[in-house]
């Protein structure tokens, strides 16, 4: 049953959720397309990526997650240096303890799940890590505290250079954000980077989702058509 949930639960759903934003980015970044269409799109090229040799599909996962990092650092730093800060105030208002126990913020809480979604990922591929012991601690701890520092500091750059109004509702935010940092050109810079950002998610979930119905598939004989690999891994 734990197997089923992660499989659907903690894989499936965050690849669907991260290819229907990577439709709503591109198409406020281009103008063409349908956001259904290109969600089908993108899940499908990424796959075939990781669908034949382990060696190309580790090749793509790293190229494209250095690439996120680069261009969130660059969208990151135009934030803190580009544009004025307007104040904001972490501190209770009156009505906000409505608003805590709220649908929206709960729906919120989804989204921040969503973000840190994967962070045990390196748990599934052990048998694929060199140095297991050593390393896979390593890179639980390294890959939950970088992905907290880069959260943190990218929605502090949202609330401090875009009025919340403008935010409230969107799916789009950095889309809206990086209008208000760079300009109308740098907007659509800024979706492009989520798009490649939400590329290398979907990309990283492709990659270690089959890990775990592949355990199911070695455990239980019932599902041993799950467990079969192809001779490039």
């Amino acid at each position: 049953m734990a197997g089923f949930v992660s499989a659907t639960v903690g894989f499936a759903a965050p690849i669907a959720l991260a290819a229907m934003a990577f439709g709503k980015y591109f198409v406020g970044v281009f103008g063409i397309g349908s956001p259904v269409l290109l969600s089908f799109v993108v899940v499908w090229a990424v796959t075939a990526f990781h669908f034949g040799n382990l060696q190309v599909g580790s090749a793509f996962q790293n190229f494209s997650t250095l690439v996120k990092l680069l261009l969130i650092g660059a969208l990151i730093d135009g934030g803190l240096f580009l544009h004025p800060k307007q104040p904001i105030s972490f501190s209770p208002a009156p009505g906000d303890t409505m608003t805590i126990f709220g649908a929206p913020f709960a729906v919120a809480l989804v989204y921040v799940m969503y973000s840190y979604s994967g962070w045990n990922a390196a748990a599934y591929i052990t048998g694929e890590i060199k140095q297991p012991e050593k390393n896979v601690p390593r890179s639980l701890l390294v890959g939950t505290g970088v992905v907290i520092v880069i959260y943190v500091l990218l929605n502090a750059i949202f609330l401090a250079t875009t009025p919340v109004q403008e935010l409230k509702g969107q799916l789009e935010v950095a889309l809206i954000a990086g209008k208000h940092i760079f300009g109308a050109n740098g907007g659509r810079v800024a979706g492009v980077v989520i798009c490649l950002g939400l590329i290398s998610a979907i990309s990283s979930m492709t990659w270690i989702g089959p890990r775990v119905s592949m355990s199911m598939g070695e455990d239980h004989w019932l599902l041993r058509l799950l467990g079969r690999k192809n001779p490039h891994g």
